[in-house]
């Protein structure tokens, strides 16, 4: 080999060497970290150094206080206490109340308490509900009570009716009722029948201050005053909740309507039925953070010829579940007409501010319902609550009577309800 050939060969060999070593350096031979087994690995390292973002103090002691307090008040379980409960007026009430929710393996629920006020009224009641029956389509209820209202406000029948007759009288109701209600359409639609009876007994009134019903009224003015009646009754319901949850309320319609027939059995010629229908619709708006809501609700009692309906069982308007701007119990007639709305804003977790306006009357038959004599109020409240249900509100209304202000224990849209 000659030198001139040795001296090309080397030359080529360093050439090739070079292009090697730069192609090595473009190829990287990929690490164990960048590999898959590599990369599970490291994930699984980052989880483990990963924490969740702890709430606020603040946020800690309100869980805590809710959950040692609140839920306590609204799912008891045991011996307890009872607040509320009275009929509207009442005033604050409270007693020993026993409850068990875990009977039958959580299908029967027992309830029995008793409570009083200050005012001298009373209430009793014991009750056992058969629920989730059928894979929650079918619930029984079975229920016995006994209320003395000592001091019931009457200012006279009518729209009309002037404050300067205020009045009050005893009213005491001894009730029992069975029923079944069945649930379709995962519950959203209800329908049921129940039946019992009704004893009354009315009396002189015990508050201070304003004169018994019975020394401004009389039988001719006041039907049943003089004589009560003892009644039979029954009472078909059906309700369509086509609400979905929101932030701080529901949204969609909420339909109710009862119809309750009453027999007299004491001969007092106090037959009749009562229809009562409700509509409440939630319209919630900016991430659920503000909501309207509207409520229409009518009830009308229908009776025939020669029969008539007592005082005491007629539909009121007036207090803090409808004219919120007038006294309770207002006013009284054979029929009632309600129409509410309510704009509310959520300035905390579980409290609210509200706006209202209420518009109602009263009439003495069913071709009278309208707008005739129509009564209005509005003004502002607050609400405390545990996630979509109120436990407590404050509310102040403003009407041509004056203003009133209310603590109370209970959702002002509430479902259909009556005392007996």
């Amino acid at each position: 080999m000659t030198r001139s050939t040795f001296r090309t060969i080397a030359v080529c060999t360093a050439i090739a060497l070079s292009y090697a070593s730069s192609l090595a350096q473009e190829i990287q031979v990929p690490s164990p970290r960048d590999t898959a087994s590599g990369i599970i690995d490291a994930e699984k390292v980052k989880e483990k150094t990963l924490r969740p973002v702890a709430p606020s103090h603040g946020e800690q002691e309100f869980d805590r206080f809710e959950e040692k307090i609140f839920d306590p008040l609204i799912n008891p379980n045991g011996l307890t206490f009872q607040t509320g409960g009275l009929p509207s007026g009442g005033g604050f009430s409270l007693g020993p109340r026993y409850i068990r929710r875990d009977w039958l393996h959580e299908h029967l629920v027992s309830d029995t308490y008793f409570v009083g006020s200050t005012k001298k009224w009373y209430k009793g009641q014991s009750s056992l509900d058969f629920v989730g029956l059928m894979d929650n389509h079918l619930q029984f209820t079975a229920v016995g009570a006994y209320q003395n209202a000592a001091s019931m406000p009457y200012y006279g029948e009518g729209s009309n009716s002037s404050k300067d007759n205020r009045s009050d009288f005893r009213r005491e109701f001894t009730s029992a009722r069975f029923g079944g209600q069945f649930h379709f359409l995962d519950q959203k639609l209800s329908a049921g029948y129940s039946v019992g009876g009704l004893l009354v007994n009315v009396g002189p009134g015990d508050l201070g201050g304003w004169p018994s019903t019975d020394k401004i009224f009389n039988g001719a003015n006041t039907r049943g005053l003089e004589k009560q009646s003892n009644f039979i009754n029954g009472t078909a319901s059906i309700t369509a909740n086509l609400t979905t949850p929101s932030f701080s309320n529901p949204k969609g319609l909420i339909l109710e309507a009862q119809d309750t027939q009453f027999w007299d059995q004491s001969g007092t010629s106090s037959s009749f039925h009562l229809l009562q229908t409700q509509a409440t619709y939630y319209v919630p708006f900016i991430n659920g953070m503000r909501t309207l809501a509207f409520r229409a609700r009518n009830e009308t009692t229908f009776h025939a010829d020669g029969q008539q309906v007592p005082f005491y069982l007629q539909p009121t308007l007036g207090g803090p579940n409808d004219l919120r701007g007038y006294e309770r119990y207002r006013y009284y007639d054979n029929g009632s007409s309600l129409l509410s709305g309510e704009y509310k804003w959520s300035v905390a977790g579980s409290v609210e501010m509200a706006l209202f306006g209420d518009g109602g009357n009263v009439y003495s038959r069913p071709g009278l319902i309208g707008l005739r004599e129509l009564r209005g109020d509005g003004g502002f409240g607050v609400r405390f609550k545990n996630k979509q249900q109120e436990i407590m509100r404050f509310d102040v209304g403003f009407s041509t009577e004056g203003v009133k202000v209310w603590f109370v224990f209970n959702n002002a849209f509430g479902r259909l309800y009556r005392s007996f």
